[in-house]
């Protein structure tokens, strides 16, 4: 194979910051610009650095430094592995290490959790590489119809199987940011899962909050499906709103901002869509799940508890709080629910393979997005691991 020094240097380089905590893409794109590296360039190191992050545990087992460890991966990625870096790989088969360190390159207990809620063959999906997915603005434009402008664009596509609005992009280098479509507010990035988790919602819905709306993806989502509801965002960082205002105004629709301490009014609909581990959104994320460890969880899980215990206050007799991760680990999904149940008795469920269908009439089969009274999509599909949990206020 022919290594490209100059780029494998850069690689080295952000291989040698992997560590400092500093966001994945904030540390790459402030590598690429002190290095004035173009398009082509950036996603040779991008390719090849996030590839690192789903088989670490591998790389740096076969690996001295930072500048041998961007060989082997560069080497690796392109199925071209020299005489050395065979013999080491073949070295791990025989003593039947290779599969843990690559295939199976994630924190121990994140190991477990795979293993013991689906098996051994999801590994495989948690380290592929997730599509881009669009959610149709139905306010503007009917997703037949924005399929095909964005075929005409050059973007090929394919229907989501159970939203009604997603639109599912074969894997292209152009940028959809900068095009027509988007500037007229026609789409909105957002995969499938998070589409069906605001088809928890009650159509009969009149008014809905969502306390964690950062950057108001799923506020938006509320908006495009359910025109009658009212729908005001909060969250702890307030410089958001701008964003979210701006979102709204270019969906053609209104979104009402406030201060949770400006907040005085109860809901037919509370919608928490809470702070968690990404666990589910790895494969997106792949470098996530080398920062989810056991303290991080605790912590999650009080906080977590205190929003739906807080928020719970605001939904109106007959309303609706719905408790929404991407996450697929039980300790912030199905035993926050319990808990919360087992306080209040005023809530009780409503199961997801319920609700859905009342929000979806295209399918009749949800089995593949539910788990007994939950919303729980499952790995193998385009879609990212979302939990979800809907409870009516007696």
């Amino acid at each position: 194979m022919r290594f490209n020094q100059f780029l494998g240097n850069i690689l080295a380089a952000a291989l040698e910051r992997e560590c400092s905590g500093d966001k994945y893409d904030i540390l790459l794109n402030d590598i690429f610009k002190a290095k004035r590296l173009g398009k082509r360039d950036r996603i040779w190191v991008s390719d090849r650095f996030f590839f690192y992050l789903r088989h670490k545990l591998f790389f740096d087992e076969i690996s001295e430094n930072a500048e041998i460890c961007a060989k082997n991966i560069a080497m690796v990625f392109e199925n071209e592995p020299d005489e050395n870096l065979s013999g080491k790989i073949e070295i791990l088969q025989k003593n039947g290490t290779y599969d843990q360190l690559f295939n199976e390159s994630f924190p121990e207990f994140l190991s477990n959790k795979i293993r013991s809620l689906y098996d051994s063959d999801a590994f495989g999906w948690f380290n592929s590489k997730a599509r881009t997915v669009l959610r149709t603005n139905l306010r503007k434009i009917s997703r037949e119809d924005l399929s095909g402008m964005l075929r005409t664009e050059g973007f090929e596509n394919s229907f989501t199987p159970l939203s009604p609005a997603g639109i599912i992009l074969e894997p292209t280098n152009k940028s959809l940011k900068n095009i027509e479509l988007f500037e007229k507010g026609f789409f909105e990035f957002q995969d499938e899962s998070s589409q069906l988790a605001t088809l928890l919602v009650n159509k009969n819905s009149r008014t809905l909050l969502e306390p964690c709306a950062g950057g108001g993806g799923k506020s938006l989502a509320v908006s495009s499906f359910f025109r009658d509801i009212k729908v005001t965002a909060s969250d702890t960082r307030t410089h958001l709103f701008k964003e979210i205002k701006e979102r709204a105004a270019r969906a053609g629709t209104s979104i009402k901002t406030a201060a949770f301490q400006d907040i005085n009014d109860d809901f037919d609909t509370v919608f928490i869509d809470s702070p968690c581990s990404g666990s589910g959104v790895i494969r997106r994320n792949p470098g996530d799940r080398w920062k989810i460890d056991e303290k991080m969880l605790s912590d999650l899980n009080k906080l977590q508890s205190e929003l739906i215990r807080k928020f719970a206050e605001k939904v109106k007799k007959g309303g609706e709080l719905i408790y929404i991760t991407c996450s697929f680990l039980e300790c912030e999904n199905e035993e926050i629910i319990q808990n919360f149940l087992n306080e209040n008795r005023s809530f009780s469920l409503i199961t997801a393979e319920t609700r859905l269908p009342e929000n979806i009439k295209n399918s009749t089969d949800f089995s593949a997005v539910t788990a007994g009274l939950f919303f729980r999509t499952k790995p193998f599909a385009e879609r990212d691991l979302m939990f979800g949990a809907v409870m009516k206020r007696d």
